[in-house]
């Protein structure tokens, strides 16, 4: 059960009653349905990069974290119901989804040399999430004091990437506080809630970020700058990364099983 949310939960069933679920109103259709809307319209973006006469590799490796974030999103929320195991199977691949997600989106980035580059890079192993986006925060900065030193079009995106952290940083925010539900218990059971509004920053800030990465591929391409990274060392990162999921899918088989009965489980409270 989650925290200020009384009503709108499913009874647990098995697989095909969580796909039945998606077409009855409950808690977290909203959080389901939104993310399944989100794949066509990542499709679209890679129609429009396929059929664009600059299309990019690295902006298909983006979209297709963008992608996997999407997919693992709706996936976890729409198995969350099946039985308490599985329900943490569910959200692995979520979490991976949004692992290749994050990764996918450091190959876009412009960013020229500076003295903090090898400092940022070794530090990003520890927060990853923070700290591969600080460049991108130094960039902002400069752009806006000094934009005159830097190279035509490198700060177009400058613009855009304030508004990506925004969006994701309000959605976190709503995310830890909890708010409306908190103020209001059981008056956002189904639409509304903190989870929802974490959903649409979400996508919007993979809307913000789709559009300053295509930014930066712009200039590296009219700068013909070539990426010190091998593409096909991105691709085949990805793709095991990609083949993580399966794997996870592949050693939690058993709990999707249409026989599967969850063991007996007994909490102790702390």
């Amino acid at each position: 059960l989650k925290p200020y949310i009384y009503t709108g939960y499913r009874k647990q069933t098995d697989f095909l009653g969580s796909i039945r679920s998606l077409f009855h109103l409950h808690n977290e259709s909203f959080n389901c349905w939104s993310h399944i809307f989100g794949l066509p319209m990542i499709m679209l973006y890679v129609l429009e990069e396929y059929n664009s006469p600059s299309s990019n590799p690295i902006a298909y490796i983006y979209l297709f974290g963008c992608f996997c974030f999407a997919f693992g999103s709706s996936f976890g929320h729409t198995f969350c119901c099946y039985d308490r195991f599985t329900r943490h199977a569910s959200f692995t691949i979520d979490y991976i989804g949004l692992t290749i997600f994050t990764y996918s989106g450091l190959f876009g980035f412009s960013f020229l040399e500076t003295i903090m580059r090898s400092v940022i890079r070794v530090s990003s192993f520890a927060s990853p999430a923070f700290l591969m986006s600080s460049p991108i925060l130094y960039k902002i900065v400069q752009c806006f004091y000094e934009p005159s030193i830097y190279p035509q079009h490198y700060c177009d995106s400058s613009t855009i990437w304030p508004k990506q952290f925004i969006s994701c940083i309000t959605a976190c925010l709503f995310y830890i506080s909890r708010f409306p539900e908190c103020m209001y218990p059981g008056k956002f059971d189904y639409f509304g809630h903190s989870h929802n509004v974490f959903h649409i920053g979400a996508l919007l800030g993979l809307q913000y970020q789709k559009t300053a990465l295509f930014y930066d591929l712009k200039f590296v391409q009219l700068n013909k700058q070539t990426s010190s990274i091998p593409i096909e060392i991105a691709f085949v990162c990805l793709v095991f990364l990609f083949l993580s999921i399966l794997f996870t899918c592949f050693c939690f088989r058993h709990l999707f099983s249409l026989k599967h009965k969850a063991p007996a489980y007994k909490s102790n409270l702390l």
